[in-house]
């Protein structure tokens, strides 16, 4: 018997979450799957160079699978990283998980029949959520009645169907969404670099610079540096073993031997991201990450940066269950997600389903830390269009995953220091605070020419520590009633023009959402820390994204001494955070400069938007964390 065909929608791509338009009106036989998009014509009309894609290439997808017990879940996570919970540290396997939320084998096993007769291959990760599709343009497009293309959408390619995909009745009623039909590539890392590059060393500062400034030494002393330990780096760029081994050697750190492996993960990219400045990224975190936990393994999962590729590194890692701890340091702001959804271009799927599997790694007791970004708060969204050039806008728009509950967000601080910039001028920090460049406003107001004849101290005027609140996740229960949370005392350094402002007044306010970041330490380029490479020599850099790792290997360090994974950090860390007895952290909550170009301090409150609940003190930490 031939089955009726259903529509799928609710395609999500990850940096636009651009959907497909709809087909024609479905007969009576057939009935939609997931959440449906409206008005994706209206999009289309903005897309230049339009043209087929090429029969013989092939591309990968993946089919979402919906969960079972969802409403459940949110509840086993906390069950699980909570103390004084029955289930506290009965941390889950992926085959456990499965068995919870996952689809079973039983109904994975209906949609092999169908890959087949499309010559298409598939892998179905262990969590029975997600299955993974490989093949032929041409194959894709028969499978799925669709007729894929690319195109640029606001200078960015981008691939898409003008025809929602289509399956089979019976399998469209297991399927949450589809990934990887429509796709765009704009995602970003957070690295930023000064002009000081040597061929050798300039002085050793990590792990020793972390270690001191954040008293992780005594964990060293006794014994805890990762041992039986993996850490995970989720990346979309290559890198060189030899460089990360060179930076170890000559940092003077004693390393586990044959510590690092690679594991590549399939996915589409409309534009590769393995390009020269992303390696820099992915050396950044497994130097950093293998400095602070010299004794842990290395374990990097590589991918294209795309809607396919991030869902299946964490689905890979999360499925191996090797790493007692991961780190991401790329990410997209969410104005692109909010501004389609509010014109019902799009269906916020993708969000669930990151949601759906970063749970996962909180009940397998996987600690996940993403870098929150290092423009601020700000980023850009798309103000209109002028011919083929799009026309930029900036605002207070939140980080993609780093706003996400099941993880724990990094943000960045300045650490004291006086120096002179590269014009001359001298520029100096008093005490720790958040990282924002309007330190450097006085100077630039008083000689704006000398900034201007400088690239990279012009450019430098708007580096700052990612953090706000999200919109697209809602407060999650570990942030319930924390003294300045979803309140906000902010300063406005930035104009609309971006022209920096010297002393703006002092704003305040309230917001619902997801607050980020959750912990922050030293980011900044300023008083950053070295990498190397073959191809860049040695040279200082910062950002949140050398945050994130540290924190990585940090916990590694932990696991090692407990014998026990930490599992998710904020269930416990927001409780430790008002109990002063337990207290590990110095809040950074002066309204005075202490900014991340927007948000400041709150005086006298636990949490705030430019530094989380502050910088860790790991001895305390070590401690008081159960």
């Amino acid at each position: 018997m031939i089955k009726a065909k259903k529509l799928i929608v609710g395609i999500a791509s990850l940096a636009v979450l651009l959907a497909v338009t709809p087909a024609a009106q479905a007969s009576s036989q057939k009935k939609p799957a997931g959440k449906d998009p409206y008005g994706i014509n209206k999009i289309l009309k903005q897309l230049l160079a339009k043209k087929k894609l090429s029969p013989n290439k092939t591309i990968s997808l993946d089919i979402v699978l919906k969960p079972q017990n969802e409403d459940q879940l949110t509840n086993r996570v906390y069950a699980v990283n909570t103390p004084g919970n029955s289930d506290f540290k009965n941390f889950y396997t992926p085959t456990k998980f499965r068995g919870e939320f996952g689809q079973p084998a039983s109904v994975v096993g209906e949609f092999k029949p169908f890959f087949k007769k499309y010559n298409l291959k598939s892998h179905a990760f262990s969590n029975g959520l997600i299955i993974r599709v490989d093949g032929k343009v041409k194959n894709i497009n028969k499978a799925f009645a669709t007729n894929l293309q690319t195109a640029k959408y606001h200078s960015n390619p981008v691939q898409f169907s003008s025809k929602k995909p289509v399956m089979p009745d019976n399998l469209a009623n297991h399927v949450m969404t589809i990934l990887g039909i429509t796709t765009i590539s704009a995602g970003g890392t957070g690295i930023t670099t000064n002009k000081t590059k040597t061929s050798k060393p300039l002085a050793k500062s990590a792990p020793s610079k972390f270690v001191k400034q954040y008293n992780l030494q005594s964990l060293y002393d006794k014994g805890y540096e990762g041992q039986g330990q993996t850490v995970g780096i989720v990346t979309f760029a290559g890198f060189s073993k030899k460089d990360a081994e060179t930076f170890w050697k000559g940092e003077e750190i004693d390393t586990k031997p044959d510590r690092l492996s690679v594991k590549k993960v399939k996915a589409p990219a409309v534009q590769t991201t393995n390009t020269a400045s992303n390696q820099l990224e992915t050396a950044l975190d497994v130097e950093q990450s293998g400095a602070i936990a010299p004794q842990a393994d290395v374990r990097v999962y590589q991918s294209n940066f795309s809607d396919v590729g991030m869902a299946n590194t964490f689905a890979t890692a999360f499925d191996e269950n090797k790493a007692s701890s991961l780190s991401l340091s790329w990410g997209l702001n969410e104005y692109l997600t909010h501004y389609y959804y509010k014109n019902k271009l799009l269906t916020p799927v993708y969000g669930q389903a990151m949601s759906l599997l970063m749970a996962q790694g909180a009940l397998q007791g996987i600690s996940t830390f993403v870098a929150s970004g290092d423009s601020g708060a700000y980023s850009q969204g798309i103000g209109g269009q002028f011919g083929s050039f799009s026309i930029p806008n900036y605002s207070t728009y939140a980080d993609f995953p780093a706003d996400n509950p099941w993880v724990t967000a990094t943000g960045g601080t300045t650490l004291p220091f006086s120096k002179k910039l590269d014009n001359g001028i001298k520029v100096s920090v008093d005490k720790e605070r958040a990282w924002g460049a309007d330190y450097m406003y006085k100077a630039y107001g008083q000689n704006r020419k000398a900034f201007q004849t400088s690239l990279t101290d012009l450019m430098s005027l708007y580096n700052a520590g990612g953090g706000g609140i999200s919109t697209l996740y809602d407060k999650p229960q570990y942030q319930q009633d924390v003294p300045g949370v979803n309140t906000f005392n902010a300063r406005e350094y930035l104009s609309n023009l971006l022209q920096p402002r010297i002393n703006p007044p002092l704003l305040s306010g309230t917001q619902y959402g997801r607050n980020y970041p959750d912990v922050s330490a030293n980011a900044d380029p300023n008083t950053g820390y070295q990498i190397y490479t073959k191809a860049t020599g040695w040279q200082n850099v910062g950002g949140t994204s050398a945050v994130a790792p540290q924190f990585n290997g940090a916990t590694a360090v932990i696991n090692s001494g407990k014998g026990t994974r930490m599992g998710l950090w904020n269930a416990q860390i927001y409780k430790l955070a008002q109990d002063p007895d337990k207290d590990p952290f110095t809040v950074l909550d002066s309204d005075t400069n202490n900014s991340n170009l927007y948000y400041t301090g709150q005086p006298g409150k636990v949490y705030n938007q430019a530094t989380g609940l502050g910088t860790v003190n790991f001895e305390k930490l070590y401690d008081a964390y159960q």
